[in-house]
């Protein structure tokens, strides 16, 4: 049974939540067959940089590798994903109590991150939108995400920062405050592990600095933020 109160507490007070098997495996599978042909065909770029992030795309400087499909990429060879996107949009409502929106910005709206086997990852990073949703494709015991979640108490003289390792498990979609913690992906090992990233935004707040998709995508290093 979907508990409502369950996911809300979870995203307000761990900052993220986890829907279990929203997506049947054997869709999973198809999803999976069709980006591994697509990467195998040549399609999909390979993101490979380092040490290229800073303040202004709330990145930590770690490293990016793995193949990505942008949202154009996914709207040719993956149309199907798209119709999730706009479907989920009232359960990502919902949970967040926002006025949540697609993101109006076409590179970034679905993007699928393919991490290969022996070292894709992504390094430490907020995200820019404000809502961000992850689709797990495959199930994956390695590569797990990696989530800093601020905590506070009367009781305790200092603040501190408790660490979860989220792993993948096919189907399910994870929903989080992407902007309000620390987060990266384990490098992988043996496994290949699939996430297909919605990126959601309020209506009120569609802020995406003008540098991070030649950041992300391209490895340009972006300029800093303007602190005056």
């Amino acid at each position: 049974m979907f508990n409502i109160d369950k996911h809300r507490y979870n995203y307000f007070y761990n900052f993220y939540t986890v829907i279990e098997q929203l997506i049947p495996e054997r869709i999973c599978d198809n999803l999976a067959e069709s980006i591994n042909l697509e990467i195998t065909k040549g399609s999909i770029p390979f993101v490979d940089h380092s040490g290229l992030g800073n303040n202004a795309v709330s990145d930590f400087g770690g490293q990016y590798f793995h193949h990505i499909f942008k949202g154009e990429d996914v709207r040719q060879y993956l149309p199907e994903l798209n119709a999730i996107y706009h479907a989920i949009l009232p359960i990502v409502s919902m949970i967040t109590c926002t006025d949540t929106i697609v993101s109006p910005y076409q590179h970034s709206d679905i993007n699928i991150k393919a991490y290969p086997a022996g070292g894709g990852t992504l390094g430490l990073h907020y995200d820019t939108n404000g809502i961000t949703v992850l689709l797990s494709l495959t199930e994956n015991k390695e590569a797990p995400l990696r989530v800093q979640i601020p905590r506070s108490h009367p009781s305790r003289e200092k603040n501190w920062i408790e660490h979860k390792k989220v792993y993948a498990k096919k189907g399910a979609l994870l929903i989080m405050q992407g902007r309000k913690v620390l987060h990266d992906s384990e490098p992988t090992f043996s496994e290949q592990k699939l996430s297909v990233i919605f990126n959601y935004y309020e209506s009120h707040d569609t802020y995406r600095h003008e540098d991070f998709d030649d950041f992300v995508y391209f490895g340009v290093p972006p300029k800093e933020l303007n602190t005056d």
